[in-house]
């Protein structure tokens, strides 16, 4: 058996959990007989999939992973994909004006999209039981297609970003759901969780199907950063794959779309705001689109210009404060390398979103016209960086599994920087 393979030798009971709650609206039976990895059988082929096996697969080690055991009698299609494609374009989702020029494109290769027998399983699975998470996999394919058909619009190309914009989240069905309904911040333990999800999606499509190896990296890719600021991996510029880099546009696109005020606008500041963080061979699609759509910001609540630029003049002097007093740390002798390792990460973060959004010339006003338009992109960016400074901690320390309380005392002078006073305080950090 593979290494990865060994991964889902014991059935996720969350995964599990979710095929079982499916199984009462859709027919899941088992493919082969199932059997533990000594050898006893634990279901027998054609036998429909109910709680007892549930009980029968708990702490149990399987010969094969049990999603290429079992199969969906009327599972998901890629007729069904091409009714909820349709139902997208035609929704009005802010997304769905954006790929409208490609929907022609789309509506025809959707039909053409190879699922595989597991693959359908938990896509069937998350219809029935997570019809958000579904619609998002929708939009996702959606985006994904028209962002590479609109650079390089060969048609096997655009059926893999398409896969690529479907299956991308698949990992998060292994993931405690608690972690990802949003409700609440995570802590540092949930967030490792989540931060796990890509390359699960990853180790899942290598072991249970055939497809193509660059569409499996791609997935596992999808939070990766051309700057090296993204996990799991932590990679960047060209290694990251292609397929990767285009999908992690499309997940942002996905996550600032949602806004309820000008998204279209919201999604191309968030892409572009720091310089580097994406593959700009991406943007235009979306950027475009907000220039298409001349959205209404007039509308939307704002602070008068001199406040923002007040407010952005004292992030930018906190982002320095933090940088040196990370650097600080590292220089400081009887400092822990543990400690070093996570200040350089700090300094170097601090700097990047600096150097960044100063470069990209998204707030840099000397004298704002006090325009609605203005006032919504001084606020676009003030929000922007709360969000990211929020979410430096969290970025920085997940890696390490536990911090003594040595090391943690002497970091939290940074933590606490980041997160004191009216002007910084928490957000919620979207975790996609």
């Amino acid at each position: 058996m593979s290494a990865s393979a060994q991964v889902f030798q014991q059935a996720n009971h969350h995964a599990l959990a979710s095929i079982i709650d499916a199984s009462a609206t859709r027919t899941i039976v088992a493919a082969q007989d199932i059997y533990d990895d000594r050898g006893n059988k634990l279901w027998a082929r054609d036998q429909s999939v109910s709680n007892s096996l549930q009980q029968r697969l708990l702490e149990r080690r399987l010969k094969r992973p049990l999603e290429s055991c079992l199969k969906v009698e009327d599972g998901i299609t890629t007729i069904q994909l091409h009714e909820a494609l349709t139902s997208f374009l035609e929704g009005g989702h802010a997304l769905a004006r954006a790929v409208q020029p490609w929907a022609q494109l789309l509506c025809e290769e959707v039909t053409l999209l190879s699922l595989h027998a597991s693959v359908q399983l938990l896509l069937t699975t998350l219809h029935a039981t997570r019809p958000s998470a579904f619609d998002h996999a929708v939009r996702g394919m959606a985006l994904a297609g028209a962002l590479q058909a609109s650079v390089r619009p060969e048609r096997y190309d655009v059926r893999l970003a398409m896969l690529g914009g479907l299956l991308h989240d698949l990992g998060e069905m292994y993931v405690n759901p608690v972690y990802l309904c949003g409700s609440q911040r995570l802590d540092m333990a949930g967030y490792r969780h989540v931060v796990a999800h890509p390359r699960i999606g990853e180790l899942l499509l290598a072991t249970m199907t055939d497809y193509p190896p660059g569409l499996v990296r791609g997935i596992g890719e999808h939070h990766e950063r051309f700057d090296g600021t993204g996990y799991p991996m932590r990679r960047a510029g060209n290694a990251i794959s292609p397929l990767g880099r285009l999908l992690a546009v499309m997940e942002t696109a996905l996550a600032t779309s949602e806004a309820p005020t000008a998204p279209l606008t919201r999604t191309s500041f968030a892409l572009r705001m720091v310089t580097g963080e994406y593959d700009a061979h991406w943007l235009s699609l979306v950027s475009s689109a907000a220039w298409r759509e001349q959205e209404d910001t007039e509308a939307v609540v704002c602070d008068k210009s001199g406040e923002l630029i007040v407010h952005l003049a004292l992030i930018d002097t906190e982002l320095a404060m933090v940088r040196d007093q990370a650097l600080g740390l590292v220089e400081k002798a009887g400092v822990s390398p543990l400690v070093k390792d996570v200040a350089a990460k700090v300094a170097s973060a601090m700097h990047r979103l600096r150097v960044g959004w100063n470069s990209a010339g998204s707030w840099s006003v000397s004298q704002p016209d006090g325009s609605p338009q203005s006032r919504f992109e001084l606020t676009m960016a003030r929000d922007e960086m709360r969000f990211r400074m929020r979410c430096v901690e969290r970025d920085c320390l997940w890696p390490h599994v536990e911090l003594s309380a040595d090391d943690a005392a002497q970091l939290s002078v940074l933590w606490d920087d980041l997160s004191g006073g009216e002007l910084l305080s928490p957000v919620e950090c979207l975790v996609a």
